[in-house]
């Protein structure tokens, strides 16, 4: 009898050890998310790994941040508006304003004591990378997407970065939506022939393979005239591609806020030209102008891109 209370007795004290060490757990864990320890831990809360495979840290939330190339400037003024005083270009995007233009020179970078640089690889700019870091300014290099998927990874992790990461989230929602829209534009038209498009301008054709807009292509579903006729070695393809893949469609990315613009004189330049004559896209007059700020931009913009290819294909 002796034993059994002996047993019962420490039954009842092990199970309250056990609730009183839980209770413990999440009275650290609760102290631990705020208060003086989130003061003294927080070195290192905002990081992302750039595609220089560095480890980008910041111990605070940015307030000054630099861009470097437009791209970089179209992000991260969308992520964190007055909070980037200066970059090296305009953004795509004429609606995102940035306080100053900075020459892409490391001691005028330098000048504005950024709390973090953001460079888009493109134009040698990766050479201010390492200087810049040499100096002790936190940098971080975004190579260009490739993909959609691309795209959104690297605002998710540049929102991380700059501590707005809800923000990033939200503009990562208004893609996928833009493509969720696409998706029922061409569930509609399922039973339909799939056509080719071109993305052509004075460049060139646009879309060969591992470029991001031949990924955004797949989202349309069609075939790229740029893989169709063979288009490997260049950036852009030529007329003479553009002939071989006689497209249904040819989408003409153009900056349409430029004050030379001039939207019926793109549109003769098309259907005047005789070498493009017999292309099916002149003959049944399928060419549709699409705006650069989403065409070729390398940011969320590129959902509202996809949508508005697939309305010209998918219209009656």
């Amino acid at each position: 009898m002796q034993l059994r209370r002996l047993m019962i007795f420490l039954t009842i004290c092990i199970v309250g050890l056990v609730i009183a060490a839980l209770g413990m757990y999440h009275s650290w864990q609760d102290f631990k998310s705020g208060g003086i320890w989130g003061l003294l831990t927080s070195k290192g809360h905002y990081s992302m790994v750039d595609d220089t495979s560095e480890t980008v840290m910041l111990d605070h939330k940015a307030e000054r941040i630099v861009a470097v190339g437009p791209n970089a400037a179209d992000l991260v003024s969308e992520l964190a508006g007055d909070s980037v005083v200066a970059s090296t270009e305009a953004p795509y995007q004429v609606t995102n304003t940035v306080k100053q233009r900075v020459a892409p020179n490391v001691n005028a970078i330098a000048a504005l004591k950024p709390d973090i640089v953001i460079i888009e690889d493109a134009n040698g700019s990766t050479e201010l990378v390492r200087p810049l870091r040499d100096k002790g300014i936190k940098v971080a290099l975004l190579r260009a997407p490739e993909t959609v998927k691309d795209v959104e990874d690297q605002t998710r992790n540049v929102g991380r970065l700059l501590g707005r990461k809800d923000k990033a989230e939200s503009l990562i929602g208004t893609m996928m939506n833009y493509i969720r829209d696409t998706e029922s534009l061409r569930f509609a038209r399922r039973d339909e022939p799939k056509k080719t498009v071109a993305v052509y301008n004075q460049n060139g054709l646009y879309g060969k393979s591992k470029t991001l807009v031949a990924d955004m292509l797949t989202y349309v579903v069609v075939d790229n005239a740029a893989i169709k006729s063979g288009v490997r070695l260049t950036d852009y393809g030529t007329k003479a591609d553009l002939i071989k893949a006689d497209p249904d469609v040819i989408i003409v990315p153009m900056d349409t806020r430029a004050p030379d613009y001039n939207r019926d004189a793109v549109y003769a330049s098309y259907y005047n030209d005789p070498v493009l004559a017999n292309l099916k896209a002149i003959k049944n007059k399928k060419i549709a102008i699409v705006s650069n700020e989403s065409m070729l931009a390398k940011t969320y913009h590129v959902g509202r891109a996809i949508y508005s290819m697939a309305q010209v294909v998918y219209e009656r």
